[in-house]
Protein backbone atom coordinates (compact mmCIF):
# COMPACT_ATOMS: atom_id res chain seq x y z
CA UNK A 1 0.00 0.00 0.00
CA UNK A 2 1.10 3.55 -0.65
CA UNK A 3 1.73 5.23 2.69
CA UNK A 4 -0.95 7.68 3.73
CA UNK A 5 -3.25 7.19 0.75
CA UNK A 6 -4.91 3.87 1.49
CA UNK A 7 -4.40 2.93 -2.16
CA UNK A 8 -2.61 -0.20 -3.27
CA UNK A 9 0.64 -0.03 -5.22
CA UNK A 10 -0.65 -2.29 -8.01
CA UNK A 11 -1.96 -0.57 -11.14
CA UNK A 12 -5.52 0.60 -10.64
CA UNK A 13 -8.34 -0.21 -12.99
CA UNK A 14 -9.03 2.65 -15.38
CA UNK A 15 -11.51 5.19 -14.08
CA UNK A 16 -14.98 4.75 -15.57
CA UNK A 17 -16.81 7.78 -16.93
CA UNK A 18 -20.22 8.25 -15.34
CA UNK A 19 -23.02 8.16 -17.92
CA UNK A 20 -26.22 8.61 -15.89
CA UNK A 21 -26.79 12.36 -16.29
CA UNK A 22 -29.26 12.31 -13.37
CA UNK A 23 -26.85 10.77 -10.87
CA UNK A 24 -26.14 13.04 -7.92
CA UNK A 25 -22.52 13.70 -7.03
CA UNK A 26 -22.25 14.54 -3.33
CA UNK A 27 -19.71 17.06 -2.14
CA UNK A 28 -18.80 17.73 1.49
CA UNK A 29 -18.22 21.38 2.28
CA UNK A 30 -15.80 22.47 4.99
CA UNK A 31 -17.41 24.83 7.55
CA UNK A 32 -14.98 27.65 6.71
CA UNK A 33 -16.32 27.62 3.13
CA UNK A 34 -19.90 28.36 4.21
CA UNK A 35 -21.29 31.79 4.98
CA UNK A 36 -24.91 32.35 5.98
CA UNK A 37 -25.68 28.76 5.00
CA UNK A 38 -24.30 29.13 1.47
CA UNK A 39 -21.06 27.48 0.34
CA UNK A 40 -18.41 29.39 -1.56
CA UNK A 41 -17.25 28.25 -4.97
CA UNK A 42 -14.05 26.97 -3.28
CA UNK A 43 -16.10 23.92 -2.32
CA UNK A 44 -16.48 23.00 -6.00
CA UNK A 45 -12.94 23.65 -7.18
CA UNK A 46 -10.08 21.22 -6.67
CA UNK A 47 -7.21 22.34 -4.46
CA UNK A 48 -3.58 21.83 -5.40
CA UNK A 49 -3.43 18.53 -3.50
CA UNK A 50 -6.37 17.22 -5.55
CA UNK A 51 -4.34 17.42 -8.78
CA UNK A 52 -7.41 18.38 -10.78
CA UNK A 53 -9.70 15.68 -9.39
CA UNK A 54 -12.57 17.08 -7.31
CA UNK A 55 -13.65 14.25 -5.00
CA UNK A 56 -17.31 13.32 -4.84
CA UNK A 57 -19.43 10.46 -3.52
CA UNK A 58 -21.71 8.78 -6.05
CA UNK A 59 -25.42 9.06 -5.43
CA UNK A 60 -26.11 5.70 -7.06
CA UNK A 61 -24.11 4.02 -4.31
CA UNK A 62 -24.73 6.09 -1.17
CA UNK A 63 -27.20 8.59 0.24
CA UNK A 64 -26.34 12.16 1.13
CA UNK A 65 -26.35 11.12 4.79
CA UNK A 66 -24.09 8.11 4.12
CA UNK A 67 -21.63 10.37 2.30
CA UNK A 68 -21.65 12.83 5.20
CA UNK A 69 -21.16 10.08 7.80
CA UNK A 70 -18.28 8.53 5.88
CA UNK A 71 -16.56 11.90 5.57
CA UNK A 72 -17.06 12.94 9.19
CA UNK A 73 -17.15 9.67 11.16
CA UNK A 74 -14.88 7.40 9.12
CA UNK A 75 -12.41 9.93 7.72
CA UNK A 76 -12.66 12.25 10.74
CA UNK A 77 -12.99 15.40 8.62
CA UNK A 78 -15.19 18.46 9.18
CA UNK A 79 -18.22 19.13 7.01
CA UNK A 80 -20.93 21.77 7.18
CA UNK A 81 -23.06 19.46 5.08
CA UNK A 82 -23.61 17.65 1.83
CA UNK A 83 -24.41 19.54 -1.37
CA UNK A 84 -24.64 17.96 -4.81
CA UNK A 85 -24.53 18.45 -8.53
CA UNK A 86 -25.67 16.01 -11.18
CA UNK A 87 -23.44 14.35 -13.75
CA UNK A 88 -25.42 16.20 -16.43
CA UNK A 89 -24.94 19.54 -14.71
CA UNK A 90 -21.19 18.99 -14.64
CA UNK A 91 -21.34 18.15 -18.34
CA UNK A 92 -23.09 21.43 -19.12
CA UNK A 93 -19.88 23.06 -17.88
CA UNK A 94 -17.87 20.59 -20.06
CA UNK A 95 -16.65 18.66 -17.01
CA UNK A 96 -16.77 14.88 -17.01
CA UNK A 97 -17.28 12.77 -13.89
CA UNK A 98 -15.65 9.44 -13.15
CA UNK A 99 -15.98 6.53 -10.75
CA UNK A 100 -12.77 6.04 -8.79
CA UNK A 101 -13.59 3.49 -6.09
CA UNK A 102 -11.11 3.24 -3.25
CA UNK A 103 -10.64 0.12 -1.15
CA UNK A 104 -12.21 1.91 1.85
CA UNK A 105 -14.73 3.96 -0.17
CA UNK A 106 -16.39 2.20 -3.12
CA UNK A 107 -18.63 5.24 -3.76
CA UNK A 108 -15.68 7.58 -4.38
CA UNK A 109 -15.42 9.39 -7.68
CA UNK A 110 -14.31 12.72 -9.06
CA UNK A 111 -15.17 15.58 -11.36
CA UNK A 112 -12.28 16.07 -13.77
CA UNK A 113 -10.66 19.52 -13.84
CA UNK A 114 -7.20 18.26 -14.87
CA UNK A 115 -7.08 19.96 -18.27
CA UNK A 116 -8.14 23.37 -16.96
CA UNK A 117 -6.08 26.32 -15.77
CA UNK A 118 -6.78 28.12 -12.50
CA UNK A 119 -9.08 30.80 -13.92
CA UNK A 120 -11.13 28.37 -15.95
CA UNK A 121 -11.39 26.01 -12.95
CA UNK A 122 -12.69 28.87 -10.82
CA UNK A 123 -15.26 29.80 -13.49
CA UNK A 124 -16.54 26.23 -13.76
CA UNK A 125 -16.61 25.86 -9.95
CA UNK A 126 -18.95 28.86 -9.79
CA UNK A 127 -21.26 27.21 -12.30
CA UNK A 128 -21.28 23.97 -10.29
CA UNK A 129 -21.93 25.96 -7.12
CA UNK A 130 -24.97 27.57 -8.72
CA UNK A 131 -26.51 24.15 -9.37
CA UNK A 132 -25.69 22.95 -5.85
CA UNK A 133 -27.12 26.07 -4.19
CA UNK A 134 -30.30 25.81 -6.27
CA UNK A 135 -30.69 22.22 -5.01
CA UNK A 136 -29.89 23.19 -1.41
CA UNK A 137 -28.03 21.36 1.30
CA UNK A 138 -29.06 17.70 1.27
CA UNK A 139 -27.74 16.69 4.70
CA UNK A 140 -27.94 17.39 7.61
Amino acid sequence: MTEGTGEEDSPAAPDVRLEDVGELLYRQVHPTWVEDGVPSSQAFAPTRKDKGKLSIARGRLVTAEDAYRHYTDVLGLSSAGTWAVMVGEARTTTLESFAEPLHDDPAHGYIDFRELGRRESERRAKLLLSHAVDRGRLHP
